[in-house]
């Protein structure tokens, strides 16, 4: 399957889940969408937990991309921080995708199945951010990187709800994060 095709498939997975939730999700809502067949689908993801999966990991590979993106990016504090902010924002794929991401997480919470999909792909989420860290703070011991990696990343997905909600806009959210890695000494400096 092309990428192209895979990265449409995926993005209207996000879509369709976050314009009806999971518990109206159906694959050939999403087909329809993505504008393929729901024979395409099943040969590429399997089943609705394949496709859901791919998804979660969509996800996170897409703020990965974001923040690669952006100009503060450069060093492994500014690269951290772009990751972190990265999930939020105004265009209609982010407020998809962490729309998707709460509605699996929330649906995790009374399915051990799905609560697996969602623990594997927040942990690769979590290990990245631990990465990032290390490489920031390269004198942090692991232990202290690791709750520091947790912290942040539960930071990240409490403020994603209240955003989503409306309670908080995503300069706020941003600035919140921002505010974290000051307190915890990660804080990209200008240069």
């Amino acid at each position: 399957m092309a990428e192209d095709t895979r990265e449409r498939i995926l993005t209207s997975c996000a879509a369709v889940i976050a314009r009806s939730g999971l518990a109206k999700f159906r694959m050939i809502d999403v087909a329809r969408d993505a504008e393929v067949s729901i024979g395409l689908l099943a040969y590429h993801f399997g089943d609705r937990d394949g496709l859901l999966q791919s998804a979660l990991d969509e996800v996170t590979a897409s703020a990965t991309r974001r923040a690669a993106s952006v100009s503060e990016a450069h060093t492994p504090a500014g690269q951290l921080a772009a990751l972190l902010c990265s999930e939020f924002g105004d265009e209609p794929g982010i407020r998809a995708g962490s729309t998707a991401w709460n509605e699996l997480r929330a649906a995790a919470v009374f399915d051990t199945e799905r609560a697996g999909a969602v623990a594997r792909s927040t942990g690769h989420w979590q290990r990245q951010v631990e990465t990032l860290i290390a490489a920031a703070d390269p004198e942090r011991e692991a232990a202290a990187v690791a709750a520091a990696a947790l912290a942040l990343t539960a930071l990240v997905e409490g403020l994603s709800g209240r955003w989503l909600t409306g309670q908080v806009t995503a300069a706020e959210a941003q600035s919140a994060v921002r505010g974290a890695l000051t307190s915890l000494e990660l804080a990209p400096t200008t240069a």
